[in-house]
């Protein structure tokens, strides 16, 4: 069984960044996964989709200049402000994939465990070997949150807005979009340009929306709110100029704002293709779903007279965002998972990225509880990978830990 220094599991943003960087400084490793997987199906269900944040903020991480988004993009004559299509950001990431990292294993990791003072890591194409480190770079890829009242759904009528593989599938048909976040607006205007007839429903009394940011923004709009790679205003520009001071602060106010920062809310360039095009039922929450003939019964509260009502649709569409939980990081032995300590169902991580377990680190959306809201985003890729890399580096290691060195004869290159 071959040995590694450094296995990454996962091939998006934070993982290439992260293999990048570990590159530049010398560090052994090897890095699994379809490159850029979850973006690429989101992508490919079709329709114009976009990113949501600014094209600036979207940047994959390298040493080595000329590899921004605004660097692929410019010279194609492609936007580098907003709104950016998300099948140009998957491109933009293959290609950085290309130039940075072309040494990605297109394999699934299948099952993970200890082994001695390493991790034991299973592939898809049967090779086993152990790594000294492990880093889980997963993004948001098993995270979807379902609400409970549509568990018991069967999945041909009820899926998740990132489970879609073709909006095109449900031309002529009646879909309930629950959810007044970016991903249920987007799925409903997707579906209403698809031929299909959504309604949209809102638990709350209004859908939010947020204004076009000026490219050359006024004096006093800089200063009241100022443009960062994580949004407008000053906590999202605090937030990106000091990306690790989040996990100094005491974890019950931390979790807490993590969890209210950026409430739910729409594009400006989305508005126009909601609005007026389907119905948005307000103050609407699905207390009841179930089967009926094929199609899905919903038994709404109403939040205006607090009386309630049935809607029947062919399908189901939750808008209902992600929920970062190690337990269904099932690829992770159950030992492995039982031994994690934990924010909520986040891994609890130190200042470098690395769990209660010795030498098992995440980065990504899986380390937002730790530290901060910006992870939840590619522009935490560069913070978490310069922190992780700086800490797998063998002179790191010897010096300031006296921890086992992870090795430098090279990196595997397939």
């Amino acid at each position: 069984m071959s040995r590694v220094a450094v296995a990454i599991i996962g091939a998006g943003p934070y993982g290439l960044s992260l293999a990048a960087h570990l590159s530049a400084r010398k560090v052994e490793h090897r890095i699994f996964g379809q490159p850029m997987r979850f973006w690429s199906d989101i992508a490919e269900a079709g329709g114009e989709r976009y990113l949501k944040s600014f094209c600036f903020g979207t940047n994959l991480s390298t040493p080595a200049p000329g590899y921004s988004f605004a660097d692929y993009n410019e010279p194609r004559g492609l936007e580098t402000f907003e709104p950016c299509s998300i099948m140009n950001f998957t491109e933009y990431g293959r290609w950085f994939q290309h130039h940075n990292v072309p040494w990605v294993e297109p394999v699934e990791v299948e099952h993970v465990d200890r082994q001695g003072d390493g991790f034991a890591v299973q592939l898809s194409d049967g090779e086993r070997l152990v790594a000294d480190r492990l880093i889980i770079a997963t993004g948001l890829s098993g995270f979807a949150h379902v609400p409970p009242v549509l568990a018991s759904l069967p999945p041909d009528l009820a899926v998740h807005t990132s489970g879609v593989t073709s909006f095109a599938a449900f031309r002529g048909r009646d879909v309930a979009v629950i959810g007044a976040g970016q991903s249920a607006l987007e799925a409903a205007a997707l579906l209403c340009e698809a031929g299909a007839r959504p309604q949209l429903l809102v638990r709350e009394s209004s859908v939010r929306w947020h204004d076009r940011s000026a490219l050359e923004p006024g004096f006093w709009e800089r200063l009241r709110w100022p443009i960062s790679g994580l949004g407008r205003g000053l906590k999202a520009k605090a937030l990106t100029q000091f990306p690790g001071a989040m996990h100094r602060v005491p974890a019950k106010w931390r979790t807490r704002f993590v969890r209210s920062h950026l409430p739910a809310e729409g594009a400006w360039w989305l508005r126009h293709r909601v609005e007026t095009r389907l119905p948005i039922h307000l103050g609407v929450t699905v207390v009841k779903a179930r089967e009926v003939s094929g199609r899905v019964a919903l038994q709404l509260r109403l939040a205006s007279d607090a009386g309630q009502r049935r809607l029947t649709v062919d399908h189901v569409i939750a808008g209902s965002g992600y929920e970062i939980d190690v337990g269904r990081l099932m690829f992770i032995s159950q030992g492995l998972r039982s031994a994690i300590q934990r924010l909520g169902r986040a891994p609890q991580l130190n200042a470098s990225f690395e769990a209660s377990i010795p030498g098992l680190h995440f980065v990504g959306p899986a380390s937002a509880m730790s530290f901060g809201p910006l992870f939840r985003f590619v522009i935490g890729a560069e913070y978490a990978a310069r922190v992780v890399s700086r800490r797998l580096s063998p002179q790191h290691l010897d010096v300031a830990t006296g921890a086992k060195p992870a090795r430098t004869q090279g990196r595997r290159l397939t």
